[in-house]
This record gives C-alpha cells, sequence and structure tokens, in this order.
C-alpha cells in the first residue's frame, strides 16, 4: 500500500470559523504543555505521557478523548523522530535509546515548540467525509461542527470514492487565511514485473542535471539544479530586501510571500520525478544513499559562504521521496546504494581517482573510457543495484570491453521487447 495526501480547502460559516480556530489554538497550547512535560521529566513515551496528562488535557482544555489522545501520540511521534535523526546523524543504534535522549539534551535542549495551528483528526471520531454531497464534520471542544463544504481536485475526489480515507490533518495557513484538510488514503500498489534496471544521480547545486542509465544501454539527462537555484536566489533576495526596509507593510509583505517559493519549488520537484518514474515504468530505480551528506558539507572548511548556501538549498531528498512514492503507484521499486566514489570510478574497469574526472567531461586514466560524467555517475548505482539484487554474486565493475555488455551478462531480468 502507498499512502498519499489528498488536500481539501474548506468553507466555515462564521460561527464556525471561530469555533475552529478556538479548537486548534487550545490544540497547540496543549501540544506545547505536554512536549514542556516530556522535556523537564524526560518522558518520551506515548504510554507514559498518557498516564500522566490524559485527564488532565481532557479538564483543562476540555477536549473529547480522541483529541487528547492525539495530542499526547504526535508529541510522542515528534520526539521519536528528532532521536530518529540523530541516530542517523551520530551513526547510533535507534535501540540506545539513553544515549540518544543524552544527545538530545547536550545538541538541542530545549522542547519541542509549536507555532503553527494544526490538528490531528482521526477518522470517524475526529472527523469524516460524505462524497454527495460534498460535506464535512469535524469535533470541536464541546460539539460537533457538521456540514462544512470541502473542495478541491476532481482526481482527489477519485482517490476519497474509489479507496477511501483515513486519518487527516486540519491545517490554518496564515498567508491566505484559508483552513485545509488533508486527507491520508491508502492506495494499493501495482504489483508489475521490472523490466529494467535505472540508476539515477542526483546532482549537486553547482551542476544542472539528474542523470539516468538503465540497463538496456540508454541514458538521458534531464535539466534540474539551476531552474530550482533560480527560484531560490530570486526569493532570497527579494526576502532580505523586505526585511531590511523593517516596516509593519514590509512584515505583512513577507507573510503572504510564505510558502510562496515552497510550493514552487515542490511543484517543479513533482513535475521531474513523475517524468522520471512514468518514462522508466515498471522497473527498479536505483538512488544514491546520501544521509548525513548535508550536515558533512556543511560542517567542511571548503564549504563556506555562497557555496554552503547552495549546498544547503540542495532538495535531493526531496525528489527522492516523490521518486519513491511514485514509483510504487506506478509498479516500480527503489533500492538505496552507497553513493561513495560513483562519479570518478570507471564503470569498464573500475579504476578510481578524481583525475578521472574534469567537470563534466570523464575519461579513464586507466583504460580511457570517456563518457558525461553524470551519465559515469548514473551507470556506476545502475551496476551497484544490479550487484545488489544478485546478493553479491555480480561483480560491480568487471573489465569487460564495453559496460553495455557487462550489464547484459549480469542482469536477472529478461528484457520485454
Amino acid at each position: 500500500m502507498v499512502t498519499i495526501s489528498v488536500k481539501f480547502k474548506l468553507e466555515f460559516m462564521k460561527e464556525q470559523r471561530q469555533k475552529v480556530l478556538y479548537l486548534a489554538k487550545r490544540y497547540r497550547d496543549a501540544f506545547n504543555e505536554v512536549s514542556e512535560y516530556a522535556f523537564n521529566n524526560r518522558v518520551f513515551e506515548h504510554i507514559g505521557l498518557h498516564k500522566a496528562l490524559y485527564y488532565k488535557l481532557k479538564e483543562k482544555y476540555g477536549f473529547q478523548s480522541q483529541i487528547a489522545i492525539s495530542v499526547i501520540r504526535e508529541v510522542a511521534q515528534h520526539y521519536d523522530s528528532v532521536f530518529n535523526q540523530l541516530a542517523e546523524k551520530f551513526n547510533i543504534s535507534k535501540r540506545n535509546r539513553k544515549r540518544l535522549i543524552e544527545l538530545f539534551y547536550k545538541e538541542i535542549g530545549k522542547p519541542i515548540r509549536r507555532r503553527k495551528l494544526i490538528v490531528k483528526l482521526v477518522k470517524r471520531r475526529s472527523y469524516d467525509l460524505r462524497l454527495n454531497p460534498r460535506v464535512c464534520s469535524i469535533s470541536a471542544i464541546g460539539e460537533r461542527l457538521k456540514k462544512i463544504p470541502y473542495y478541491g481536485w476532481n482526481k482527489h475526489y477519485e482517490y476519497i470514492e474509489k479507496y477511501g480515507y483515513g486519518d487527516a490533518i486540519l491545517y490554518y495557513e496564515r498567508s491566505n487565511k484559508l483552513w485545509y484538510l488533508i486527507v491520508s488514503v491508502d492506495v494499493p500498489d501495482k504489483k508489475l514485473k521490472p523490466k529494467k534496471v535505472v540508476g539515477v544521480d542526483i546532482n549537486e547545486p553547482s551542476n544542472s542535471f539528474v542523470a539516468l542509465h538503465n540497463s538496456l544501454g540508454k541514458s538521458k539527462l534531464i535539466e534540474f539544479s539551476q531552474q530550482v537555484l533560480r527560484l531560490k536566489s530570486h526569493y532570497q533576495k527579494l526576502r532580505s530586501q523586505i526585511q531590511a526596509k523593517g516596516t509593519r507593510s514590509a512584515k505583512r509583505r513577507l507573510l503572504s510571500l510564505s510558502g510562496v517559493e515552497k510550493r514552487l519549488v515542490r511543484n517543479f520537484l513533482h513535475i521531474v520525478a513523475k517524468k522520471i518514474v512514468v518514462e522508466n515504468s515498471p522497473c527498479v530505480f536505483g538512488l544514491e544513499d546520501l544521509s548525513g551528506i548535508r550536515e558533512f558539507r556543511e560542517n567542511n572548511a571548503k564549504f563556506k559562504g555562497e557555496k554552503r548556501r547552495l549546498f544547503s538549498q540542495w532538495c535531493f531528498r526531496e525528489l527522492q521521496t516523490l521518486i519513491e512514492y511514485k514509483a510504487k503507484l506506478y509498479g516500480s521499486k527503489v533500492i538505496y546504494v552507497n553513493s561513495q566514489y560513483t562519479s570518478i570510478s570507471c564503470p569498464v574497469c573500475g579504476y578510481t581517482a578524481k583525475e578521472n574526472r574534469d567537470g563534466k567531461e570523464f575519461e579513464c586514466k586507466n583504460c580511457g573510457f570517456k563518457e558525461h560524467a553524470d551519465i559515469v555517475g548514473a551507470k556506476n548505482i545502475m551496476l551497484r543495484v544490479l550487484k545488489s539484487l544478485q546478493n553479491g554474486a555480480f561483480v560491480s565493475r568487471p573489465n569487460a570491453p564495453s559496460p553495455l555488455g557487462a550489464v547484459e551478462q549480469a542482469l536477472p531480468l529478461k528484457e520485454v521487447k
């Protein structure tokens, strides 16, 4: 199953708007109170927080049972997410809870706080949806708000009608003063037989391409980074100019701009991810495991000033996530492989040296193999995926006259004409 999110705009009556705003503010305050209790008492598990605070939240904030439970669960989930990030950053087992808690107090040293107005809703208990007519109901404090119209994309209506719906998030967007309902939908993934393996090399901001190479010998470059960087640079300059004024109107303008850059970039990433997945599915996609690379580069003395700013805006992980979930919808799979030396290793003879690469040009100093450097990276990723599929039986860099010949010999999947 693939869980996707569908977004609907809500239209409240004046009285309903006031009541749902009151609910969201109380929910935020309760979230911060539970988070502070967890931080001060070192209680981060859902069960411990529930025993300590469940009845107190119901009495103090007037929540129904499910809303109080949702607050406690959300706080526990947020702390779990932070601990998982620390485990990846410092290469510590996620089971070593005591060590992660000590790291949390050392590295972060303050409780998680929420400023945005967000309410977690549970299907049937906290909210409900109807398709005919298209209205929903939401549990507020002390009552149930009914017959709330919602509007969205036709495709999202089809998802709800065909697959049903799950829990949701009620979200208030300050920039346009609108309420949105983000609903989770479980879509069954297609089980198709892969036709090929595709290596995907997502380059750094200094480059401008996503490189693809498949096990049938075809390569492709998709322009990517420069368009995203132009958007980010434009809005960064605009924010700097507005912040320098510091007036009330400037602050209102900043508020209206919040989220614009994020939506534009995410829309572009969706287009790129869909193009990659649709044109190659069904297949096995190979992606680089780039865990910890951002922290490494930001702490490296060579990456300062403009280079550090550009690298911090590299949205490789977001694109990988989009490719991963879209691949499941189209019957494809994703495998992550080691990213080390993919751009400086020869896919023919395996010779690895920095001298092999000069900008975008790759020429092996051992065997003389020449190719676009980004395509070489995608080829090496594809070869490592093939190796993992064969449980290590395939040598990832064989001494063959051409990389395509070696791949065809090792490919465990039948080529579909």
